[in-house]
């Protein structure tokens, strides 16, 4: 009966402390001027961008996140992700070899897709709610 007693109590304190702690963890750290959120626009992108001399399809794998001020940035990122997504397939399927392989031609599509990005989100939301557009991941096949 003692054990009993025992796993119930620590059944309804673990009901308790665990839903704390976790809304603990869901707080974003302050940033220097304000919250930062990362929206990872998941999953990667993979679009053809061309031919090669040799007939062969061009391919670019990107993984995309956006840096946005606070949660109904986050929600309205995350709501409008098909939206948000095709977006960015399109931009990064209009791409040539010149662009996708200098660091400034890179630079150049970040641009693009922030301005893009923001153009939907001030569409369907009334604000362009997208502070930041970030390539982790860029890889093209030739």
């Amino acid at each position: 009966m003692k054990i009993f007693c025992a796993i119930t109590c620590f059944a309804v304190l673990a009901a308790f402390i665990i839903p704390a702690q976790a809304e603990e963890a869901e707080d974003v750290p302050e940033a220097i001027g304000g919250v930062v959120r990362y929206v990872e626009l998941k999953p990667s992108f993979v679009t053809n961008f061309g031919v090669s001399d040799s007939g062969r399809l061009r391919y670019i794998k990107a993984d995309v996140t956006v840096r946005v001020a606070n949660k109904e940035a986050e929600y309205a990122a995350r709501y409008h992700l098909p939206a948000l997504r095709n977006s960015l397939v399109m931009l990064l399927s209009r791409q040539d070899e010149s662009t996708v392989s200098s660091s400034s031609g890179r630079e150049t599509i970040k641009v693009e897709a922030l301005q893009e990005l923001r153009e939907i989100l001030e569409r369907e939301e009334g604000a362009g709610h997208i502070e930041d557009v970030m390539f982790t991941n860029f890889v093209v096949q030739r």
